[in-house]
């Protein structure tokens, strides 16, 4: 963290920010990619259930 009275430049302030938007939208980009491959599974595993019974 910054000191009382240091002050961050502009051009560092929007690096900082980009860097956190581009990591926080690869998460919850993966967090909805894994909730399909997961919903998708679930679904299989149902529909080949329903097959054998």
């Amino acid at each position: 963290m910054l000191g009382r009275h240091q002050r961050i430049t502009a051009k560092e302030r929007t690096l900082v920010t980009t860097e956190f938007k581009q990591a926080h939208s690869f998460h919850t980009h993966e967090k909805r990619r894994l909730k399909r491959a997961m919903n998708k599974r679930l679904r299989q595993a149902l529909k080949q259930e329903a097959s054998l019974a």
